[in-house]
């Protein structure tokens, strides 16, 4: 069924071609060359959106008068605009009638019904979320816009056609929206209600949805361009005070593995913004991607695990309380290296609060069985910090040395405490890569040296 669509323009000549255009796409229109025709217009026709000149649209008294004339106050509108690229929710090309009428007739049904001040409910294949916040804000709706996708649901609050806050998933406030502006499968629904209290997002309503276009853009581009698929992503280094917040942030969460979609829901910061600072971590080579990466690797099979809990349990040094712990002693790179892939082991819980300074601390628990869990404590071979390590030597079962450098400092520690020392730099890969099977194999073998095995 053809829409009927009022055309504002005050220039005559341009206003009979547009017309002869739009109607030639499948569009009733009506015509006028003012507001007050308009208004004339749209009290003797049933009018479903308002198409207006940008030249009507930029004149100061535009809103006043448009709020001043009810027949086209509460009416769906776009602004027909010159030039190309990039564009406003609300706004369309002045010369392209194809692109005027798909957006019209995107519309649906159910939106001159929300214009008129009631609830509605519809789908997004018929209208886009970032139309549905435009037209929800010429009409300066209060209330809730549900929206329910393949990915989750979220929320839009609105207060007087401004947007006050988003929720979708696991993120919130201008993060959550600009998901929300890129969503096209689904359904929505609008209740109106009071303006909600709390506000996370504080830009005007049209700065947002413009910039959102851009963003989802940029994004999607730069997205393409890495290529990551389901690679995980893992920090070969530790963050430093000298680098940027949103830095700092991607690589405390990649100590452990995570894929794209994961980072980007931990990392609070826009999409957009968390896609260029990992961009350049991965050029300088601070973070690293391995195919496949989402897989978990398991330490052993069910029967191997048991054996290793009882050695376990008959390895422990008496008079040590808590959970039985090897200790893993390399240069800090070494050790966040291991750190980033004992994250894909089964049943692994890994510390993300690693001190600044290059003290002994815990890297990762692992559950053997469901009474026997292990700690692994990183011994970071600092000289200078040399004198701590005296303090967990000897409540540890063994340790495995991850650098080739000899350390004389920590044979003799381990001398002393009668801790077994194994070399575990040949179960690290060329670079100090740490993949987790040699992770797994490291760690099994040094529960074995320290149950009396070679």
């Amino acid at each position: 069924m053809a829409r009927v669509v009022l055309l504002i323009e005050p220039d005559v000549d341009e206003l009979g071609v547009l017309a002869s255009k739009l109607r030639a796409h499948g569009l009733e229109v009506a015509i006028a060359d003012s507001l007050e025709r308009g208004a004339e217009r749209a009290s003797a026709t049933r009018i479903g959106v308002m198409l207006v000149s940008s030249v009507l649209v930029d004149d100061a008294d535009f809103q006043s008068k448009l709020q001043a004339t009810p027949s086209l106050a509460n009416l769906p509108r776009f602004v027909l605009v010159d030039g190309i690229g990039m564009r406003g929710a609300g706004e369309v090309p002045r010369w392209d009638a194809e692109a005027i009428a798909k957006r019209v007739h995107a519309l649906g049904n159910s939106v001159p019904v929300a214009a008129a001040g009631g609830d509605f409910r519809g789908d997004l294949k018929q209208v886009s979320v970032a139309d549905l916040l435009q037209l929800l804000g010429a009409n300066r709706r209060s209330g809730t816009l549900s929206i329910a996708t393949p990915s989750g649901a979220g929320e839009v609050r609105l207060g007087d056609g401004d947007v006050l806050d988003a929720v979708y998933r696991r993120v919130d406030g201008e993060k959550a929206l600009m998901r929300l502006l890129g969503e096209t499968e689904g359904s929505f629904a609008f209740a109106g209600g009071s303006a909600p209290t709390l506000r996370r997002i504080e830009r005007s309503s049209q700065a947002l949805l413009m910039d959102g276009m851009r963003q989802l853009d940029e994004t999607k581009k730069l997205s393409d361009a890495l290529a990551l698929g389901s690679d995980a992503l893992l920090a070969a280094v530790l963050a430093r005070p000298d680098q940027r917040d949103i830095e700092q942030r991607v690589l405390e969460v990649l100590v452990t593995p995570h894929t794209l979609a994961e980072l980007l829901d931990e990392v609070p910061a826009l999409d957009l913004d968390v896609l260029n600072a990992l961009a350049g971590l991965l050029t300088l080579g601070a973070v690293r991607r391995f195919a496949g990466g989402t897989l978990r690797v398991e330490l052993a099979d069910a029967e191997r695990l048991t054996v290793l809990a009882a050695l376990t349990q008959r390895a422990a040094p008496p008079g040590f309380e808590g959970m039985p712990r090897i200790g893993l002693a390399g240069s800090q790179r070494a050790l966040a290296t291991v750190l980033s892939s004992l994250g894909r082991l089964s049943d692994a819980t890994v510390v993300t609060d690693v001190p600044a300074a290059p003290t002994p601390h815990p890297l990762a628990t692992l559950r053997l069985t469901e009474s026997v869990s292990l700690e692994l404590v990183g011994v970071p071979l600092i000289d200078a910090f040399a004198p701590l390590w005296g303090l967990v030597l000897p409540g540890l079962l063994a340790v495995a040395r991850l650098d080739d450098e000899p350390f004389e400092m920590l044979e003799a520690g381990c001398r002393l405490a009668s801790v077994p020392l194994v070399d575990g730099e040949p179960f690290l890969g060329d670079g100090g890569d740490a993949d987790p099977e040699r992770v797994a194999a490291l760690v099994r073998a040094t529960l074995e040296r320290a149950a009396g095995g070679e």
